[in-house]
């Protein structure tokens, strides 16, 4: 676990373009040998820079290895699959595909899985978020001051809502507009922040298949393989958590892939399960963004 490894510099918009960019061009970027010519050729600062290597990682674009004394970014097949389909973000089911990451992330991104899995509540504020989320770290053997909480709760927050206005159809990706903030996931409300239940008009049916595929394999065959409903609402780092689902909502969705032929759903003795058909995790991620 840990907390402030962004140095306090949230994703940003453009940050997510400027990483496929400068990986594809050179996977060796990042390392510390590099750093003047990636403060040159990517035109951020160094804490910039750093900050853009953890993001690299932490939203499941990047893997990172060690090759002789070089760190490598290794792009991943959702990486792969937004440079060749939508590089510069403008489909929310990319954004919502990094979010997820995130928020499942509970070793580079602990806050953002605290706060989607570990939090029951729909809102919260920043006293509430260190009285809960700093005793949790504890708990799990970290030790940290409160303000590097506050911090921690300022850049996840600044992920998703600006105080700012912003004119969207000129923003530059120079500009400080969050990241994730198309997706209205969060919300302020007063003091707190809200979590936003998305539902069918948000999250395609390919987005949610590939999701739920994900999270249930570890060798990307879901062919004939059988989930519970039940688990999916209920279970952290499951779709009705990270993408705050209802459990109407989300049949909603799966009927819709059913439709598609990607699922078959039938009742087990009261259980709703999903059954997946001959479909490989790939192979939904590409439906993903042949769809429109």
């Amino acid at each position: 676990m840990v907390i402030n490894k962004h140095g306090s510099f949230y994703l940003r918009s453009g940050w997510g373009t400027k990483i496929i960019d400068s990986v594809s061009e050179h996977p060796g970027i990042f390392s510390p040998a590099n750093e003047q010519a990636a403060i040159d050729n990517i035109g951020l600062g160094r804490i910039m820079i750093k900050a853009l290597r953890y993001w690299a990682g932490a939203t499941g674009l990047c893997t990172e290895t060690k090759v002789n004394s070089e760190i490598i970014l290794q792009p991943t097949k959702e990486f792969e699959t937004i440079e060749k389909n939508d590089k510069y973000f403008q489909r929310n089911q990319s954004l919502l595909l990094l979010h997820r990451n995130l928020a499942k992330n509970v070793d580079e991104a602990t806050a953002w899985y605290w706060l989607f899995n570990e939090w029951k509540q729909d809102e919260i504020d920043k006293e509430t978020f260190v009285d809960a989320f700093h005793p949790f770290l504890s708990i799990n053997g970290m030790s940290v001051k409160q303000n590097a909480v506050e911090k921690e709760y300022n850049c996840l927050r600044s992920t998703y809502i600006t105080d700012k206005t912003f004119d969207l159809q000129t923003i530059m990706d120079e500009d400080t507009y969050p990241f994730f903030g198309p997706l209205h996931i969060l919300q302020q409300d007063g003091k707190k922040i809200k979590k936003r239940h998305l539902s069918k008009a948000d999250i395609s049916a390919e987005l949610l298949i590939y999701s739920i595929a994900m999270d249930n394999t570890e060798d990307g065959i879901i062919s004939g393989k059988q989930i519970s409903i039940d688990k999916l609402v209920e279970e952290k780092k499951q779709v009705g958590k990270y993408y705050t689902l209802s459990y109407s909502k989300m049949i909603e969705i799966l009927l819709e892939a059913e439709n598609k032929g990607y699922i078959r759903l039938y009742n087990n003795f009261g259980n709703r399960i999903v059954e997946f058909l001959n479909l490989t995790c790939d192979e939904l991620l590409d439906r993903l963004y042949e769809s429109r």
